[in-house]
């Protein structure tokens, strides 16, 4: 099999010759294997080690902005500070002018990692601001679908092309401050949700270009519906619905999986009930048993991760294979299984280690 029929019949719940191999290689790790942080270096990381391409940042969905007079989104770079280049980044509206700051650069063995320290929302009252910027913003949104052909002629029978899309309560939280956000969402639930309107306005436009482009699979973010963050009825309110639309809106052909952090265990029945092809990443960190998941949502969604990635920055081979057997031992029994990492692969992993994984699973994760 190709690694695009693989991971294909692992998201059909089926059973592919072998386990599929992939990681959550984006930006930090495809920079430091192959000089490219954006998805063709993405697509190279991947040929490096010989796993399924999948996972990638920065094709789509493709979704462009006309310009509305009094409205700007504005960035530019203040100089050093500590080792680290300074960013301010403005919204400017008729309303007023809301600022973000970041950092990024500091760190020279992982250059790509940026730093926010100061978010565009600081009080209540900047929320105003930021709705009259989301409404213009939204207004002008259309999609489009050439990245998409682009990515899928580079991709070729190595892979999948995937959108990936963060949901409305993420692209919000964005904007805010973690902790200062959460106590919003339990004070003011009322204001978050009218916030939320443009927002998904826009995803119905990013919906639109991922169903209309030639991308295999949309890979929704609902790093907030972690119980870590939110109690689980705050999940059912805030994430779940849009979720669900989200599923309901694919096109037919498209397959959608939900991409998911820390822990999720409470809220992983409404999750499967809303039928996703795929759930990642079981976090390692968090509550799920992989085998438990396996065994309780058999036959409700390809299970996708638990694979520790600590192992592949500081252990040695045989604990990056230990590990791979570890999630093979687990996940395998009855297909519907993809092995990646549990969140994104760090900069400092091991070429050498990411391989013997995928030659591990060649050997143990065959079915015939």
């Amino acid at each position: 099999m190709t690694h695009r029929e693989r991971l294909l019949t692992a998201l059909d719940l089926g059973t592919p010759d072998q386990v599929p191999v992939t990681w959550e290689l984006v930006g930090r790790c495809a920079h430091a294997l192959t000089g490219d942080g954006g998805w063709r270096g993405q697509c190279d990381a991947h040929r490096l080690i010989g796993s399924s391409i999948f996972n990638l940042q920065g094709i789509g969905p493709e979704v462009r902005h006309e310009a509305v007079p009094g409205f700007a989104a504005e960035s530019e770079t203040l100089g050093a500070e500590d080792g680290w280049q300074v960013g301010e980044h403005r919204l400017v509206t008729p309303s007023g002018t809301l600022q973000q700051r970041t950092k990024h650069g500091g760190m020279k063995h992982d250059p790509l990692v940026h730093k926010r320290v100061e978010s565009f929302v600081k009080t209540r009252a900047d929320y105003e601001i930021l709705a009259g910027y989301l409404r213009a913003h939204a207004n002008t949104a259309h999609p489009g679908t050439a990245v998409s052909a682009e990515a899928l002629d580079y991709v070729r029978d190595d892979g999948l092309v995937n959108h990936w899309c963060g949901d409305s309560l993420y692209a919000l939280a964005n904007h805010r401050d973690s902790a200062e956000f959460i106590v919003d969402l339990v004070e003011i639930p009322e204001v978050v949700e009218e916030l939320l309107v443009p927002l998904h306005a826009e995803r119905e436009v990013a919906m639109q270009a991922f169903n209309e482009s030639v991308a295999d699979v949309l890979v929704w973010d609902i790093c907030w519906a972690s119980t870590s963050l939110l109690n689980p009825e705050m999940v059912r309110r805030f994430v779940v619905p849009e979720a669900r639309w989200a599923v309901e809106s694919l096109a037919p052909g498209k397959r959608i999986v939900f991409f998911t952090s820390g822990r999720i265990r409470d809220v992983l029945p409404d999750l499967a009930a809303l039928r996703p092809h795929g759930i990642q990443h079981l976090d390692v960190l968090g509550d799920c048993d992989l085998a438990e998941v396996k065994q309780t949502f058999a036959g409700q969604f390809c299970a996708m991760g638990n694979y520790n990635c600590v192992a592949l920055a500081h252990g040695s081979v045989a604990d990056a294979q230990a590990e791979a057997r570890r999630c093979l031992d687990a996940g395998m029994e009855g297909g519907g299984y993809l092995m990646t990492t549990s969140d994104e692969v760090p900069a400092n992993a091991k070429l050498a280690n990411m391989r013997a994984v995928v030659e591990c699973v060649a050997l143990h994760g065959r079915y015939r």
